[in-house]
């Protein structure tokens, strides 16, 4: 309406009442959980989400959600006894929002291998039906054509598609060190509809959603934990 008011030549005037406001800043930490690795544990595949730093809503698309289904994808792992070859680290990243905090924490902490972090991917456009990866431009030619031959895992729930950019926020900090990464693709077209809003509570979440995102992440994660190789070798 905004709009077409200003295309017909009318004055438009408006006025914003805006309650936003900085906090001083608190304590938080990180959540990580992992399931070791049983040949090469030293070696480390991370997928993981964030939460936000403000109170609106109950950030169920952005970004608990996200966290919830990278913690369900390892816990079903665990309880279907599957250990990969590699370690598949859950981190669940605080403070995204506010200058990333919890991004650059871990960068920080665990400097010291990340040269041992073979692949991160992050989820943080809501959940909604997964559509497959989004992996970095950056990354080796190898790397793409062994993902792309991973993801046909996925066909039969139609989230198998590679894109041609990926990377994330929370994983930013270490992919900026060398270390590969990729995102969560899903179809998100509802997904601003209730961004940072108050409407982003978790009856906003369709749990067949959920389930097709978490078999997604647990199928893509552990692939490539457990592959013979590096995802950056060939693929048996």
């Amino acid at each position: 309406m905004l709009q077409r008011l200003y295309d017909r030549g009318e004055p438009v005037r408006l006025r914003l009442k805006m309650e936003a406001k900085f906090l001083p800043d608190a304590e938080s930490a990180n959540v990580i959980a992992e399931l070791k690795g049983t040949e090469r544990p030293e070696e480390i595949v991370l997928i993981g989400g964030h939460y936000d730093s403000w109170d609106v809503g109950q950030g169920a698309h952005d970004d608990g959600g996200s966290c919830i289904a990278a913690w369900e994808a390892i816990r079903l792992l665990k309880e279907l006894g599957l250990r990969p070859r590699r370690t598949i680290r859950v981190v669940l990243f605080t403070n995204e929002e506010n200058g990333l905090r919890g991004g650059n924490a871990y960068r920080d902490a665990h400097r010291a291998e990340l040269s041992k972090h073979i692949f991160a991917i992050e989820s943080d456009s809501g959940i909604y039906r997964p559509e497959g990866f989004g992996l970095a431009a950056t990354a080796p030619p190898l790397v793409r054509a062994n993902m792309l031959e991973i993801a046909k895992l996925l066909a039969g729930i139609d989230s198998h598609r590679i894109g041609d950019s990926g990377g994330g926020a929370d994983i930013g900090p270490i992919m900026r060190e060398g270390v590969l990464g990729a995102n969560l693709d899903v179809e998100g077209s509802k997904y601003f509809d209730i961004h940072h809003t108050q409407a982003d509570t978790l009856d906003k979440i369709d749990p067949r959603d959920l389930s097709l995102v978490v078999a997604t992440m647990a199928v893509m994660v552990y692939t490539i934990a457990d592959l013979p190789e590096s995802i950056r070798g060939p693929v048996n």
